[in-house]
């Protein structure tokens, strides 16, 4: 099956020609007969409208593709490989490289029944491991170009975002570990330490982005918070001004973006509240540590 991804809705003649490359690309795809009813292939990521964007095509196999399962395509579509990587455990998939002209294409390859699996964990088991939502978002933000019934179904199940994996992601992204060094923020600030500082709103900018979208039952699509921007638009369960106030974590001055991040994240630890069954108290006392000044005893 393929589809698109990161797209606004919008038209745009970058994302159309390369929606049309992709599916120039889809039917090339070989495939072993018993695949064949599968469907294969996924155009994603592609963002909105953006002309230095990629091509990637998610294919989705029955049985393990052979290297000429995956390099036949590359062949017929007179593509350049320039990578053919083997099975990667962690991430269950087989990808590759490859140019068509000036256009970089790559393939990620999956056993549907690991798809499969990972629907079952996380929708039923609210498994919170990265990998497996980066593939749950990858199938909800794309136009499938091929296997369009079976790519239905798994949108279906992924989109049974149960509240328990919304708790479990809310307690995963709000974690007190974020907060090292926050106590010692002042101290930072006067020191001049503005690696330390850039490091501690990062983390605090990231943890805000993955509890909001776990409040909106929305699949984080890339670990490094890629199409920031794009994520958050229209989101229904945020606090007021997002998008301005993440601005602020990095665009601000060190003390003005600190008191920005205290403010975001007692917004974002309420909602939570409010709307969750997560344990956010490890958070919230971790949320008001200021280390004091200590000096010598009078006399």
């Amino acid at each position: 099956m393929a589809g698109i991804s990161g797209d606004t809705g919008q038209p745009s003649v970058h994302a159309a020609w390369r929606m049309a490359q992709a599916a120039t690309a889809a039917p090339g795809i070989p495939g072993k007969p018993e695949a064949r009813g599968a469907g294969r292939g996924r155009l994603r990521r592609v963002g909105p409208g953006r002309r230095v964007s990629d091509l990637e095509l998610d294919c989705y196999w029955l049985s393990a593709p052979g290297d000429s399962d995956r390099t036949g395509p590359v062949s017929t579509l007179g593509g350049d490989l320039t990578a053919l990587w083997d099975y990667d455990p962690d991430d269950e998939e087989w990808s590759e490289d490859y140019r068509l002209g000036e256009l970089d294409v790559t393939v990620s390859n999956f056993l549907t029944d690991t798809i499969e699996r990972f629907l079952g964990q996380v929708v039923e088991c609210a498994d919170i491991d990265p990998v497996k939502h980066m593939r749950l978002a990858a199938l909800q933000r794309s136009r499938p170009l091929l296997g369009v019934e079976l790519m239905a179904s798994w949108r279906a199940r992924a989109d049974g975002y149960p509240d328990e994996l919304v708790s479990a992601m809310v307690e995963r992204a709000l974690n007190p570990r974020v907060l090292g060094s926050w106590a010692a923020r002042e101290a930072l600030v006067a020191r001049g330490d503005d690696l330390a500082v850039h490091a501690l709103l990062g983390r605090i900018g990231h943890a805000v982005v993955g509890a909001v979208l776990a409040l909106n039952r929305v699949y984080l699509p890339h670990t490094r918070l890629k199409w920031q921007r794009h994520l958050i638009a229209g989101l229904e369960v945020a606090p007021g001004r997002l998008a301005e106030r993440l601005e602020l974590l990095t665009a601000a001055r060190h003390t003005e973006a600190l008191l920005a991040a205290e403010a975001l994240l007692t917004d974002i630890v309420r909602l939570a509240e409010a709307r969750t069954l997560a344990d956010l108290g490890p958070f919230r006392e971790e949320l008001s540590a200021r280390r004091r000044a200590i000096g010598p005893p009078p006399g």
